[in-house]
């Protein structure tokens, strides 16, 4: 193990794609506040939409935990960003390229269904089209954390090799 006193200095497609999906889990933070069902005039966000799922309906377990575990997003996110902020590279881009594809998943999904637009009750495409864009930018950008490391090890181990 590496100490942090030899660690490289991040280097500039590191910085850029980190900014990139910062910048993704932030749009997608924000798109789950957004409204994602609607019914007559009240517009509800994810949360609250998760909640009434989980009141209303008669669940299994493994949804109904599903429906819960959804509060942790922003928790989640923000946990990405403090790593990604202490620079532990990897640990980032795995976190956040998990994060990315169950956020964009469920709102893309959701997203797809909300073609309906006529009746009382229907889901709203402004939060979840705006977390699906969100987790795209955070999965493009932590892909690009796992690349742009991995070449900038391969290039510091070289550099060290030529040093000797």
């Amino acid at each position: 193990m590496r100490s942090p006193a030899s660690r490289a200095p991040a280097s500039r497609a590191v910085i850029g794609c980190g900014v990139l999906a910062a910048a993704g889990l932030v749009v997608a933070a924000v798109g789950t506040f957004l409204p994602w069902l609607r019914s007559g005039s009240v517009e509800r966000d994810s949360y609250a939409t998760a909640a009434l799922l989980d009141h209303l309906l008669t669940l299994d377990p493994a949804l109904r935990l599903a429906l819960r575990a959804w509060n942790g997003v922003i928790v989640a996110a923000g946990v990405c960003v403090i790593v990604l902020v202490l620079g532990l590279w990897r640990t980032a881009a795995s976190l956040i390229t998990v994060m990315a594809i169950t956020v964009g998943t469920v709102a893309a999904l959701i997203t797809i269904q909300s073609s309906d637009v006529t009746g009382l009750i229907g889901i709203s495409t402004v939060g979840p089209a705006t977390s699906t864009a969100g987790s795209a930018l955070a999965l493009l950008g932590g892909l690009g954390l796992f690349f742009a490391t991995r070449r900038s090890a391969t290039t510091h181990r070289s550099d060290e090799t030529q040093d000797r």
